[in-house]
This record gives structure tokens, sequence and C-alpha cells, in this order.
């Protein structure tokens, strides 16, 4: 009867231990609210607004990153300027659509409060265009 008991106590031990590494491995591609993440445009979905990335993380792992790109987000285009003279003046960004993010692009994503959800989404670098 004891070894009943046992095994009874045990369930509820092993299903907890396996809630906890579950959320702890859909915890590691999530990003931290507020932080800036960046990578090369895998796919991008203009009607269900989300940007899949291709990113580096800790230990130079490279993993998809999906992110949410609601309609109130800011979608940059930043251009060198070639005539810029100071600091100040050496980026020109202008707004353009999510639409008009391509695969390959490279972009810097500014995440909002919600760690799935960007704020900012601004290409760098525009696939196949020299540095």
């Amino acid at each position: 009867m004891s070894a009943l008991r046992s095994s009874s106590r045990l369930g509820p031990l092993l299903v907890g231990a396996a809630l906890v590494t579950a959320l702890a491995a859909v915890g590691v591609d999530a990003a931290r609210a507020g932080e800036r993440r960046a990578g090369t445009v895998l796919a991008v979905d203009p009607q269900a607004r989300t940007v899949i990335l291709d990113e580096f993380g800790a230990n130079a792992e490279r993993r998809a990153l999906r992110v949410q790109v609601p309609r109130e987000a800011l979608v940059l285009l930043s251009q060198r300027n070639q005539a810029g003279r100071d600091v100040k003046d050496v980026f020109r960004s202008s707004s353009i659509t999510l639409a008009d993010v391509r695969e390959g692009d490279f972009v810097v994503v500014e995440m909002s409060d919600d760690p799935d959800v960007a704020r900012l989404v601004m290409i760098t670098l525009r696939r196949g265009a020299g540095s």
C-alpha cells in the first residue's frame, strides 16, 4: 500500500517538473521587453503583421525570432546621407510600410512592453546593398 501512495505523490511532482521545463524552454527565444534585437529578415507577412528574423543569440547561437508589428509601430528605412556634414546628419530615416520590408533586409527591432511585440522596426541594410 505504501508503494501505491508513493507513486500517487510522484505523479503530480513529475507533472510539475515537466511544466517548469516546458516554460523554461518556451522562454528561451522570447525577447525581453524594451530591448533591441537585430537580424536578417527570413519572412514578412504584412496581413498578419509579423516578421521572422534570423538572429544570433547568446553563444553565437542562431535562432528564428517571430515578432508582431502592430499598426501603430514605426517602420523605417535608414539610409546613409552622403551629403551629411556632422554626426546628426549622417543617416536619414524615412517612414515605410511593413509591406516594404523584404526578405534578406537587415533590421533592428525595438521591443515594446510586450516581449513579442515591436514598437519600431528599422531597416539598416537592404539585401544586396553594399556598405
